[in-house]
């Protein structure tokens, strides 16, 4: 019996290369948040998700669910954004109705943040991570074959 072909995926393979690409673009979002402290750059998870779209579509991986993954990790700092939000509403004063409300009001306003900050990481992880596998699959070093080629 011989092997021809791509090794077979394990589950693992989609995760091993989202952290590749998430792992890589992680000081970058993390070094936009820090320098101004309001705002959280996701072009580096962009190109963490070219990056492991490129590099599971060449491995013969499946690239499906990779790039959500990247953007997952790669997103992180989305997390330090919701502890600023907390840190800044930890001093409220006032009367107990108002100090309880502001506070569930701030914890539904975080848990929201947190979730439209991941979804639009995983979104832009999701698309790098197609334009990656679109770029491996169009190599100019293979032989593409087409209808008229053949004719």
């Amino acid at each position: 019996m011989s092997d021809v072909g791509p090794p077979p995926q394990h589950g693992t393979t989609p995760w091993k290369y989202a952290l590749i690409g998430g792992l890589a673009s992680l000081p970058f979002t993390t070094l936009s948040y820090w320098q101004t402290g309001s705002e959280l750059s996701l072009g580096a998870v962009l190109f963490g998700g070219i990056l492991a779209g490129y590099l599971a579509r060449r491995a013969g991986g499946e690239t499906s669910g990779v790039g959500t993954r990247v953007g997952i990790v790669g997103g992180l700092p989305v997390l330090w954004v919701v502890f600023d939000v907390i840190a800044a509403t930890s001093g409220l004063a006032g009367p107990a109705w108002f100090v309880t409300s502001a506070t569930l009001l701030t914890v539904g306003f975080t848990v929201v943040v947190a979730v439209i900050g991941f979804g639009i990481s995983a979104l832009v992880g999701e698309v790098g991570t197609r334009i990656g596998s679109w770029v491996a699959g169009n190599r100019p070093d293979e032989p593409t074959s087409s209808p008229r080629a053949e004719s």
